[in-house]
């Protein structure tokens, strides 16, 4: 992965511009806390391959070209202030798979999933898991969409969890040897 640690930060920059600049009903913990907000979110991009990392920061680029700002679209469809940005069908199939795999979380290791996931609980607005990664695959283009589902699909056929994997490397950057250690830790 350290070959795509130059595109990895190059999407957190972009990302951090775009998300500083947010302004939804609230102040997101990590607009105050950008190096909170990168340590989480390269735990995502580290499981990315090349080509994903690859066409999501051709994503990034082409919406600053165009103005936009793909966080702030993601809050405000989080908050219903939009309609759907992409009716891609990869979308709800993405989310199904990673909801799944949350609710593994919940079920392994309840204390850190209650402290850092977000719920699959029902819920109307971002606080719910399954709305918060729908509306920021919206923001995605087909292409990065695509190259998404094949990359979890592997991952299946394998009979792994990647939000497992990406929160076990969350756990590492913030001190602690893996995930058994951090839910007694916690």
């Amino acid at each position: 992965m350290a070959e795509y640690q130059g595109i990895i930060e190059e999407i957190l920059d972009i990302e951090l511009y775009m998300f500083q600049r947010v302004r939804s009903s609230g102040t997101a913990p990590c607009q105050d806390e950008p190096d909170a907000f990168r340590k989480i979110r390269a735990s995502i991009y580290e499981m990315w391959t090349g080509e994903m990392l690859e066409s999501y920061l051709s994503d990034l680029k082409a919406a600053q070209k165009d103005g936009r700002n793909l966080l702030m679209e993601k809050y405000a469809r989080m908050d219903n202030l939009m309609p759907p940005l992409n009716t891609n069908p990869l979308i709800d199939k993405i989310v199904e798979i990673e909801t799944g795999w949350q609710e593994e979380i919940r079920d392994r290791y309840p204390t850190i999933y209650n402290r850092v996931c977000r719920s699959t609980a029902p819920a109307q607005d971002g606080s719910n898991f399954s709305i918060y990664l729908k509306c920021e695959l919206e923001t995605y283009g087909d292409n990065t969409l695509e190259l998404y589902y094949k990359n979890l699909i592997n991952a299946l056929d394998k009979g792994e969890n990647l939000s497992l994997k990406m929160l076990e490397r969350l756990v590492r950057k913030g001190g602690y040897n893996d995930l058994d250690h951090a839910e007694k830790s916690l």
